[in-house]
């Protein structure tokens, strides 16, 4: 499957209000959808908050854009004194790659990222959008690659530790890493032709891939990586929540959630820019939406099957029994309604 990405790229919207006189500099990039713009902005504003002191290039790698985004990111853009770029693309050609219900192919937008910013910078820092700075990244500013090919952060344990006899690399086992927050040596992506052997893998059918974009970069960084401290991927799930025994015993973890996280990592089904995730965890997420370009976009609400569902489960264990009852008949009737469709 060969892509040529210099086609790929429909528009590309520049925003450079920087003042470009700090020596610290870092290149961030986001892959998203539309349904990950919003969380892709509010992730921008924690960076910028907790990082005043850093000249930082953000890039929005995205098959959709509107009018009113692309005036938001110039506000944002002047508001922080940065770079923000906005990179359209035809995602006609992903489509032909595996996903599920559940993982769609905007999970290899990652890709499109490492490929297009290779011709033109060293490295970058990809964060997912639901990935909310909460401290300094100077740290890893100071990161020289020596033929590693990017430095990360390992899975949660239940999932580091069947990955290894999973995909058959046993050392995996130590070293699976979540994709989340991958800082990539963007020269070696472009020298090892990356792009394509990681098409290879996805396409051969003979590979029992379970999350696909996050076991391929597994599988051709193996043993080429450079392993940061879980203070720049604190994996959490609001959803955890809902256990609220576990939920307790995670957050009291000084190894996950504490005062020295830097990145923390809002994965599941809801996330913090939900209505129903007030929880005192989703802080961070709401204190830089405050200061976004967003702040007067009412948080979402659930839209689909799934996530009134879901809705309907945290507002029972918020005691707010009236509404999880309407959102179980609002979850019933979407899903009714997907089904005749």
């Amino acid at each position: 499957m060969n892509i040529d990405f210099n086609n790929v790229i429909l528009k590309k919207y520049v925003v450079d209000k920087s003042e470009h006189t700090s020596a610290k500099k870092l290149n961030i990039a986001y892959g998203v959808d539309r349904n990950f713009l919003f969380g892709a902005g509010i992730s921008i504003t924690s960076v910028l908050v907790n990082n005043p002191d850093m000249d930082i290039h953000f890039y929005i790698v995205t098959d959709f854009v509107d009018d009113d985004y692309l005036a938001r990111i110039e506000q944002l853009a002047q508001m922080y004194r940065t770079t923000i770029s906005v990179l359209v693309f035809n995602n006609e050609a992903f489509r032909q790659l595996p996903s599920t219900k559940f993982w769609t192919y905007a999970m290899y937008y990652r890709y499109v990222a490492f490929e297009y910013l290779s011709t033109e910078l060293h490295s970058v820092l990809y964060l997912d959008a639901d990935v909310v700075c909460k401290g300094s990244l100077d740290e890893l500013t100071q990161i020289h690659f020596n033929g590693e090919y990017a430095a990360v952060v390992n899975d949660i344990d239940d999932v580091r530790l069947k990955s290894g006899s999973r995909l058959g690399i046993p050392e995996l086992s130590t070293t699976y890493f979540n994709s989340g927050v991958v800082f990539a040596n963007l020269v070696v992506w472009k020298e090892q032709n990356l792009i394509t052997k990681a098409f290879d893998i996805l396409l051969d059918k003979s590979k029992e891939l379970l999350y696909f974009d996050q076991d391929v970069l597994n599988i051709l960084f193996y043993s080429k990586v450079i392993l940061l401290r879980r203070d720049f991927n604190c994996i959490y799930g609001v959803d955890w929540t809902l256990a609220y025994d576990e939920y307790q015993q995670y957050i009291s973890d000084e190894n996950y959630l504490s005062d020295k996280t830097r990145l923390i990592h809002y994965v599941g089904v809801t996330k913090p820019w939900h209505r129903w995730a007030n929880y005192p965890v989703s802080k961070y997420f709401i204190n830089a939406y405050k200061k976004s370009a967003w702040s007067d976009i009412p948080l979402l609400n659930a839209n689909t099957a799934k996530l009134f569902k879901r809705k309907s489960r945290h507002e029972r264990f918020q005691k707010k029994y009236i509404r999880s009852f309407f959102s179980h008949i609002m979850y019933i009737k979407t899903k009714l309604g997907s089904k005749s469709a």
